[in-house]
C-alpha cells in the first residue's frame, strides 16, 4: 500500500489543527472571562440597588415608627383628657342630685307652709327652712356651673388634641405616599435587566 501524503504535509495539518483549536480556546476563554466579569458587574450593581432599597426602606420604617409615636402619645393625651370630662360628668351629676335634693326640700317645706298656713308661727319657721333649701340650691347650682365651665374647658382641649391627631395622621399619609414614591423610584433601575415580570 503506498502513500499519498507526504509527513510534512501531515505535520502541517496537525500543526495547523493545533493553531487552529489554540486560537478557539483563546476565543473561549475570552468568552468566558467577559462573560464572568458581565456577571460580576450585574451582580454588584443589583447588590447596590438593593442595599440602596434596604436603606430607603429602613428609613421610612423609621420616621413610619417615629410618627407612630407622636400618634400613640396624642391618643394617650385624649384618653386622659376623656377620662378627666368622665370624671367631670360624675361631679356634675352629682351636683345635679343635690338641686334635686334640694328642689324635693323646697316642695316639702312649701307643702308644710301649705299643712300650716292657718297657724302663724309655724310659717316663720317654714319659710326660714325655705330659706336656707333656696341657699342650699343655689350653692349646688352655682357648683354645676363650674362643672360645666370645667367640662367645656376639657372640651376645648380634646378638640385640640383631637387636631394635633388629624394632623398627625396626614403627615403619616404623606410619609407613607413618598415611601411609595421612593420604593418605585429605587425600583425603576431593575426594570432595565431582562428578569421576568
Amino acid at each position: 500500500m503506498e502513500e499519498n501524503t507526504n509527513p510534512r504535509e501531515i505535520v502541517e495539518i496537525v500543526e495547523n489543527t493545533m493553531r487552529l483549536f489554540n486560537l478557539a480556546m483563546k476565543r473561549r476563554e475570552a468568552l468566558i472571562v467577559r462573560m464572568g466579569l458581565q456577571t460580576a458587574q450585574i451582580i454588584r450593581v443589583s447588590m447596590i440597588g438593593l442595599i440602596l432599597l434596604m436603606v430607603a426602606v429602613f428609613a421610612l420604617i423609621t420616621i413610619l415608627l417615629a410618627d407612630m409615636g407622636n400618634i400613640t402619645q396624642r391618643l394617650e393625651e385624649v384618653a386622659s383628657q376623656m377620662k378627666q370630662i368622665n370624671e367631670n360628668i360624675i361631679v356634675v351629676a352629682e351636683n345635679v342630685r343635690g338641686a334635686k335634693q334640694s328642689v324635693d326640700l323646697v316642695n316639702l317645706s312649701i307643702n308644710q307652709v301649705d299643712e300650716h298656713i292657718k297657724v302663724m308661727p309655724l310659717i316663720n319657721v317654714s319659710v326660714n327652712q325655705i330659706s336656707n333649701n333656696m341657699l342650699k340650691l343655689n350653692s349646688n347650682i352655682n357648683h354645676i356651673n363650674i362643672n360645666i365651665a370645667s367640662l367645656n374647658k376639657n372640651i376645648d382641649l380634646m378638640s385640640v388634641d383631637i387636631a394635633k391627631m388629624s394632623y398627625q395622621f396626614s403627615g403619616l399619609n404623606s410619609q407613607l405616599g413618598a415611601m411609595g414614591y421612593n420604593v418605585d423610584r429605587m425600583a425603576s433601575p431593575m426594570k432595565l435587566f431582562p428578569f421576568p415580570r
